[in-house]
């Protein structure tokens, strides 16, 4: 019954091992009420597997082609509206091979006629390595994930999202981003603090 949502991307695919094989929760019936709905469905793909090493898969061509033709085959089965990448903790060793396989994943979504989004962390000194300058070249949207400001491993209790965190997130990332492209991503989430002592 939510009102205003016109996007919904479930957590469905997860690369599995260095070779590219990725694990499939894609539900047609699923996107079919989404679409019934009036709502686009993008499938969001992560690399949240610990068994899996980020520079490994992501420097192999191969490896790279083998996600791809998968999430394609997939999109097509279900009917997905786009692909939301979801590609945490890259190293700066990483970067080039990440921002390689954001490149070639943009090239087989416009001729699938699939959005393509690209979840990010605040811009900081620390993760140059996304590039977001150059996803924002290749890809329809580019996302920050304005939030965990402080996380459950913080050291102290602290915003989730303070509004300073979120407004210069959005001004740092605007520098490299068109506004057309770039979506601010907000939490809808709080957590319990205990701090010892």
């Amino acid at each position: 019954d939510a009102q205003g949502v016109n996007t919904i991307s479930p957590t469905w695919f997860s690369v599995t091992d260095n070779n590219g094989t990725i694990s499939s929760l894609a539900s047609a019936d699923y996107v079919n009420q989404a679409h019934a709905m009036g709502m686009e469905v993008w499938g969001l793909i992560d690399n949240f597997n610990s068994g899996t090493d980020n520079l490994t898969f992501l420097s192999s061509t191969a490896a790279r082609a083998n996600i791809i033709q998968q999430l394609m085959t997939q999109a097509a089965s279900v009917e997905l509206d786009g692909i939301n990448l979801d590609f945490e903790l890259i190293s700066s060793k990483c970067g080039v091979h990440y921002i390689q396989f954001v490149r070639e994943l943009s090239v087989k979504c416009r001729e699938n006629n699939l959005v393509l989004s690209v979840d990010n962390y605040v811009p900081k000194p620390y993760n140059t390595q996304y590039d977001l300058k150059e996803q924002a070249a290749v890809a329809d949207y580019v996302f920050i994930m304005a939030y965990d400001e402080h996380t459950d491993g913080s050291n102290e209790a602290g915003s989730v999202a303070s509004i300073s965190y979120l407004e210069n997130g959005v001004t740092d990332a605007l520098k490299l981003v068109p506004k057309e492209k770039l979506v601010a991503a907000i939490p809808f989430f709080t957590r319990l603090w205990k701090e010892t002592p």
